[in-house]
């Protein structure tokens, strides 16, 4: 026996065989026997040489892998003679795993793939909490003094993201801390990272991310060197980022610049309170000992609770709550999936029954009921894989029309701002979809697979149909699941249709139309005053007011409110208005006055409420004169308004939508007046002389006369942020048709499959029928009657899992202005099946009534 070298082959081992058998004759020869007696005998002794070989053969090689090689050329043969069985069940399943593919991508990129930097996983953001739940981020002071804890970080840097312009083209820029790349490591395409070398002396760098050196300058390498203008000043361009670094967040940057060249105010003003704080920490420090030793800084302001260092290594980070919202998401999306696979079940099914004597031939000669499954399920898995190279090619063109389309159909003013989060293929998408394609294997092949293996030999032989009857069962119970499928998804997408359509047309309690809200941006709210008087010494304008937050922008502070006397506060919105507020809306005074232009300009201890707030603390009663007590959410002393510990109730107003549309009116609503002067104009509302004039593009001039930066100033029409806030409804109602149109196609096509394969089965029958006097209408009925069974038990099913899942939903959201468990949408749902049904028997019946009765039963004899 050789312990090294190569194994022997099948050449040598029938020569060594050849050389026994020549030996074993040569004795018997020897002993006197004739040389033809000799070789017979010695073959005789020896045994099987055939077996033998096999024997050999097999404990030499990997059979199994032979094997497989073997079912994949027949398959790939079998393939190749029905190309349009091929092109039918790969077309079908891609269409369920592209769409899987197309949410999973999404997925990847936004929660899973982590930033592109050095050791992402050792990344971390530091947040802060207030009692109420609240939070934000820190000043850039705060950066200032955290950086310095060596004995906790190893890095810290700081990030201020905000809007600037560049050449009247609008540009995320990232204000960072000078050590900013040197921390966290991306990779760089041209030039070099600013770092420690730049200082106030050397210049002003920036470096460019790649999506916006390919939309400002065409992907040239001669933009490294050269100067962009931000905000009216200029920066040298020192380096492009590669693709693959875009920031740290969900929003894409454009440009980052040092916080050494951004002109700031000094340290603990307004400017730059929106500082994010990321850090590394120290070998042997660990988050919960990191936020210990935070406390007593967090301890130092009222605001503060307490700290949390969280892990950051992508835009957003993986937790339960996150895959609690998303996982109605992607349970629709798999159950098209599902719907896929079952209707390719359903087609393999009928053409495994269909070769039912060719499986039957090959397990009479010897092959056992395992490699009979192994070869179905290599013709699985080749379909599968087919499906999975298309299924990905359709994701990447999805993706690509997904996002042409979003940023196509999305409110003008928001369009030219949104970045999105470069959405590519990587190992994870891949791996997914290789997963996504196995899972679809053994949904659509096993079932068929097994199925098939299992039948009479004697009665698949002779022809006999114990294997078909068998089939058109489990063939049944697959569309039966088509069927619930469908019915949960499409009743889903016209509860969403519907929803949206309420909230579209909800009663804001003014209307948006010439309205126009300018935000101001950054920590600029003192000049809110001076844009306000600006605005309205314009001709085009008509009326200016100054509020604290604008309706569809801000719901209000939330505060603790109560009549005077009561024990107990409600908890309650409150927003500061200007007199003009009330009349720019169009929102009559439904009792008392509105305000006067002296209570704003004193800040008098007046206050006007809404309708709703006034019916619940002084319900059948007249609420003006009444005096209405203002605390704090937690119980303390309103520390923002020191002016309004009480106030005198001096008019009652409409209810209005405040803050965002799927919660519906304010409950309950506080209103206090200001004056242009006040520290809460933080936003201006304003009405042009008509419809359409100013647009914020004319608006420009005014906001460069009040700023060096017109980006401070955020202008977008009312009516824009309305169908700003509808578009995720509207886009969900189109995904959630998509979806369920596919289902429904998806069910029509399993329906008719089985119906066509039953009248194939059942010919002999419907002839004798019509040999015997039924009529056309009869054999329609017959046909009809088996499809409404199969989609009347799909029916029941879907609708209970549509409940059940609906009202666990509607359960956790708790929104008055959506109600899931809406009976339109169930009405609609079963209306859009039996439509389907009826369309999935059309043809089967009419080709039933065409039988000849004649021709039938001469074919049997």
């Amino acid at each position: 026996m050789r312990l090294f070298g190569s194994r022997r082959t099948h050449e040598d081992f029938s020569d060594e065989i050849q050389a026994h058998l020549d030996l074993e004759a040569e004795q018997l020869v020897a002993q006197g026997m004739n040389p033809e007696s000799a070789r017979a005998a010695a073959r005789k002794a020896f045994g099987n040489v055939a077996r033998a070989k096999e024997r050999f053969y097999e404990t030499s090689r990997w059979t199994v892998v032979d094997q497989f090689f073997q079912d994949l050329r027949y398959a790939w043969r079998w393939m190749r003679q029905s190309p349009s069985f091929v092109a039918t069940t790969v077309a079908t399943l891609a269409v369920g795993l592209g769409l899987l593919t197309i949410a999973f991508t999404i997925f990847n990129a936004y929660v899973l793939r982590p930033f592109a930097i050095r050791d992402p996983k050792g990344l971390h953001q530091i947040v802060w909490h207030t009692r109420d739940g609240g939070g934000q981020a820190f000043t850039w002071r705060d950066y200032d003094e955290w950086s310095r804890r060596s004995d906790l970080f190893s890095a810290a840097v700081g990030e201020h993201t905000r809007i600037v312009s560049s050449n009247g083209r609008p540009l995320m820029a990232a204000v960072v801390s000078l050590n900013y790349f040197e921390a966290l490591g991306p990779a760089m395409h041209l030039g070099r990272a600013f770092g420690a070398v730049d200082t106030q002396e050397t210049g002003s760098p920036a470096v460019l991310t790649d999506q916006a050196w390919t939309r400002l300058f065409d992907r040239d390498p001669s933009a490294v060197g050269r100067d962009i203008e931000l905000n009216g000043r200029y920066f040298t361009i020192v380096g492009v980022l590669t693709a693959a670094f875009t920031g740290l967040g969900d929003t894409p940057r454009d440009v980052f610049v040092p916080i050494t060249s951004w002109n700031v105010p000094p340290r603990g003003s307004r400017e730059m309170k929106e500082t994010e704080i990321l850090v590394r920490l120290q070998p042997g420090v660990t988050p919960l000992h990191a936020e210990t030793a935070l406390a007593p800084f967090m301890n130092e302001h009222q605001d503060r609770v307490t700290a949390e260092v969280r892990p950051q290594s992508s835009p957003n980070t993986l937790s339960a709550d996150l895959l609690a919202l998303l996982s109605p998401v992607f349970a629709a999306f798999i159950l098209v999936l599902v719907a896929a696979a079952a209707n390719v079940s359903n087609v393999m099914l009928a053409r495994a029954i269909a070769r039912r004597r060719e499986i039957a031939v090959r397990l009479s000669i010897g092959a056992s009921r395992g490699r009979v499954i192994r070869q179905l399920l290599t013709e699985g898995v080749l379909i599968a894989v087919l499906g999975g190279i298309a299924a990905l090619a359709l994701a990447a063109w999805g993706i690509r029309v997904a996002t042409v389309a979003l940023m196509g159909t999305l409110p003008p003013s928001v369009a030219p701002i949104l970045r999105l989060v470069p959405m590519s293929f990587d190992a994870r998408v891949f791996l997914f979809a290789l997963a996504a394609s196995a899972a679809a294997t053994l949904l659509f092949a096993l079932l068929p697979a097994l199925q098939a293996s299992r039948l009479s030999l004697t009665d698949a032989l002779r022809g006999q149909g114990g294997a078909a009857r068998r089939g058109s069962r489990m063939r049944s119970a697959l569309v039966i699941g088509q069927v619930a499928v469908a019915l949960v998804l499409v009743i889903i997408a016209v509860t969403i249709v519907r929803n949206g359509a309420a909230i579209g047309a909800l009663d804001l309690g003014y209307d948006p139309k010439g309205l126009m809200s300018i935000n101001v941006r950054g920590q600029h709210d003192e000049l809110a005053g001076p844009l306000a008087e600006a605005l309205a010494t314009d001709p085009r304008i008509q009326s200016v007011a100054v509020t604290s937050g604008n309706p569809l922008f801000d719901q209000g502070r939330i505060v603790a409110a109560a009549p005077a006397g009561a024990p107990e506060a409600t908890r309650t919105r409150c927003t500061f208005v200007s007199p003009e507020f009330f009349p720019i809306l169009g929102l009559p005074i439904i009792d008392g006055r509105g305000f006067r232009a002296g209570e704003a300009q004193s800040a008098a201890r007046v206050a006007i409420v809404s309708a709703s707030t006034a019916k619940a603390f002084w319900p059948g009663e007249n609420p003006i004169g009444k005096t209405l007590r203002i605390e704090r959410a937690n119980g303390r002393p309103v520390e923002e308004v020191p002016e309004y510990p009480e106030v005198a109730i001096v008019g009652t107003v409409g209810d209005i939508v405040s803050g965002i549309l799927i919660t519906g009116h304010e409950p309950n609503h506080i209103y206090l007046p200001i004056d242009q002067s006040n520290i809460h104009a933080t936003a201006i509302l304003m009405r042009g002389r008509t419809e359409r004039e100013p647009t914020p593009e004319a608006l420009q001039d005014i906001f460069t006369r009040v700023a060096s930066d017109p980006q401070i100033f955020e202008a977008i029409p009312l009516s824009e942020m309305r169908d700003l806030q509808m578009y995720p409804l509207l886009a969900a109602s189109w995904v959630g048709s998509l979806l369920g149109a596919i289902a429904l196609a998806l069910s029509v096509s399993g329906l008719y499959g089985v119906l066509t394969y039953a009248l194939s089965q059942r010919s002999k029958e419907i002839g004798i029928r019509m040999a015997l006097g039924a009529t056309a209408r009869a054999v329609v009925g017959l046909v009809f009657r088996q499809c409404m069974r199969l989609a009347a038990v799909g029916t029941a099913i879907g609708a209970i899992i549509a409940f059940i899942a609906l009202e666990l939903l509607n359960a956790a959201i708790r929104l008055e202005t959506i109600s899931l468990v809406d009976t339109g949408a169930f009405a609609a749902g079963l209306v859009l099946i039996l439509a389907a049904t009826v369309l999935a028997a059309y043809q089967p019946a009419r080709r039933a009534t065409r039988i000849d009765p004649a021709q039938t039963l001469r074919a049997d004899a």
